[in-house]
């Protein structure tokens, strides 16, 4: 018996002429949220091809998304297989070159945001991923989520200024080396070369894997202040019961840990290999670097 119920439909004729992403997201009881991003979705210019992969809801999310949105391929997984696979499972399935991961809990303000992180991505082939800001809202007041960008100085800088209200920081992207899987816009093909999400995490963790995984094989990301969405933040998560959540949260904190731990290892392992490989470069970096001090 096939465990995963796929419902197939026609390219809708604005398809054919849909920008160059196909919109993933990976669904669990998510039915007070998914109507909103799917809509949102939908009021792009030229809607693009969505896919929803769900993991076993046990609300309405998987009827709601059927009967509200046809256009939207939706599959329905048997059992709850997690995140990192769940994804894995949907990115293969994309046949653009650009994958629009988004959690269910997202709103997107302006249409604005695709072809802004796509100029993010267009450069180079080595830039990865690109994401916006990312508020939460509560009533008429929004605030900046804390996430993984905010790692980097440069990026710290923008969380303060909204924070503290000091200005309006600089809009251009920059460089960060953490990025957070909410609201993300991937090149397909960086992220099939570094080995996809690691399954061994089923919530949490796959994040910072992912990231020190790009960073080891010379890939960037980009962060895009001038494009914020509003993240509501695990909406799915606080429909497990209170003992499991804490169990989830215990075991996420550990999977972090895990891929931290492991990611910069296999990073400091790729550096010294790249060192002996290529011994000549880093004996000239080090001269450059003493030229520099010596001025």
């Amino acid at each position: 018996m096939n465990p995963i119920k796929i419902h197939a439909r026609k390219p809708t004729p604005a398809e054919k002429t849909a920008p160059a992403f196909t919109a993933l997201i990976v669904t669990y009881n998510s039915e007070d949220e998914i109507s909103t991003l799917l809509t949102d979705l939908r009021s792009y210019p030229h809607p693009p091809r969505t896919i929803v992969i769900d993991n076993a809801s046990q609300d309405q999310t998987v009827e709601r998304v059927r009967a509200q949105f046809p256009e939207v391929q939706l599959i329905e997984n048997a059992q709850n297989i997690g995140y990192a696979r769940a994804v894995n499972q949907g990115i293969a399935l994309c046949p653009t070159d650009f994958v629009f991961l988004l959690n269910p809990d997202i709103h997107i303000p302006s249409p604005t945001l695709f072809p802004a992180l796509l100029a993010c991505l267009a450069p180079s082939p080595r830039i990865a991923v690109a994401a916006p800001l990312q508020f939460k809202q509560t009533g008429e007041t929004r605030s900046l989520n804390f996430t993984w960008s905010y790692i980097a100085p440069s990026a710290l800088r923008i969380f303060l200024a909204h924070r503290f209200h000091w200005g309006h920081p600089d809009p251009t992207p920059r460089p960060v080396t953490f990025l957070n899987a909410g609201c993300l816009l991937i090149r397909k093909s960086a992220f099939m070369h570094v080995g996809k999400l690691n399954e061994k995490y089923f919530l949490y963790g796959e994040e910072p894997d992912l990231f020190l995984k790009l960073k080891r094989f010379g890939y960037e990301c980009r962060l895009h202040p001038g494009e914020a969405v509003i993240h509501h933040r695990e909406r799915s998560l606080n429909t497990v019961p209170s003992l499991k959540r804490l169990r989830f949260r215990v075991r996420g904190w550990l999977n972090i840990l895990d891929a931290l731990i492991n990611g910069y290892f296999q990073l400091l392992l790729a550096n010294l290999q790249n060192r002996r490989k290529y011994p000549q470069k880093s004996n000239r970096r080090r001269l450059l670097r003493g030229s520099d001090m010596s001025k």
